[in-house]
């Protein structure tokens, strides 16, 4: 399994389940081909360390990490979740589908 796996398989179920939903959980495109692409996106507001996946639940935000097994959050990640809670925001990292159910039922 892979994050990329991990985070398809959560976002296609989220959108065949809840379908009144769509459009409240969503990617965050980070991840550059190359150097080139790499600098435009930081010029347009690409920062390092943002959560793989936003989710507009029903008054919060929650800002979702995905890590597989034996996988660990980056010095930028870390900086991330620090800034999101200590404003006030849900920070969470899931490791499996019923983690990210288990999120967004609370």
């Amino acid at each position: 399994m892979t994050e990329e796996i991990l985070q398809a398989q959560i976002f296609q179920f989220h959108w065949n389940n809840y379908p009144n939903e769509r459009k409240r959980l969503f990617h965050v495109n980070n991840k550059a081909k190359n150097k080139i692409e790499g600098n435009q996106m930081k010029a347009r507001g690409v920062v390092a360390g943002i959560s793989d996946l936003i989710y507009l639940a029903e008054n919060r935000t929650i800002y979702i990490e995905l890590k597989i097994e034996g996988g660990v959050q980056s010095k930028e990640q870390k900086e991330f979740e620090a800034q999101c809670k200590a404003t006030g925001h849900e920070y969470i990292i899931v490791k499996s589908l019923k983690d990210f159910l288990t999120a967004i039922q609370k």
